[in-house]
């Protein structure tokens, strides 16, 4: 890795995760018995017991590149930053994914992702629990069709 990259990434990883620490020590606050309530929230927020590791990733997939299948015990949030993602949940259809929008992968639900057969994409995902990788997606999955 490039040092510049590495640095880059450090930053990105520090802004994503530097709200992620705020909000939940915002979220400790409010929810510890005898103290004043936090100003940061309205209504009634309580933290929710997570049983899993949090991980994140931000990758470039070049055109043509995908992941292998996997699953992840604790779900995903794929976030499409650049260019255009596909995405395919075992068993159904490929689906189409642009910039500035999500999916949600639900625990333990086999699944790909990656650019599509002409263009690039970048993401940025979290993933909670163990990830189990799978076989290669063959090119019929993957040159399938894509859905909105």
């Amino acid at each position: 890795m490039k040092p510049a990259r590495f640095v880059y990434v450090g930053a990105v990883l520090a802004a994503a995760l530097g709200p992620v620490v705020w909000v939940a020590r915002a979220q400790v606050q409010s929810a510890t018995p005898n103290t004043k309530a936090n100003p940061n929230f309205m209504g009634t927020v309580t933290p929710v017991p997570d049983q899993y590791k949090v991980a994140t990733a931000h990758y470039k997939f070049e055109k043509n590149a995908r992941t292998k299948w996997h699953s992840h015990s604790g779900g995903q949030i794929m976030l499409v930053e650049e260019g255009v993602s596909h995405h395919q949940n075992k068993g159904g259809p490929v689906m189409e994914l642009r910039a500035n929008e999500a999916y949600y992968v639900q625990s333990g639900v086999v699944h790909w992702h990656g650019a599509t057969p002409d263009a690039s994409t970048v993401q940025f995902n979290t993933t909670r629990g163990d990830l189990t990788w799978m076989e290669e997606v063959s090119d019929a999955d993957f040159n399938a069709k894509a859905k909105r």
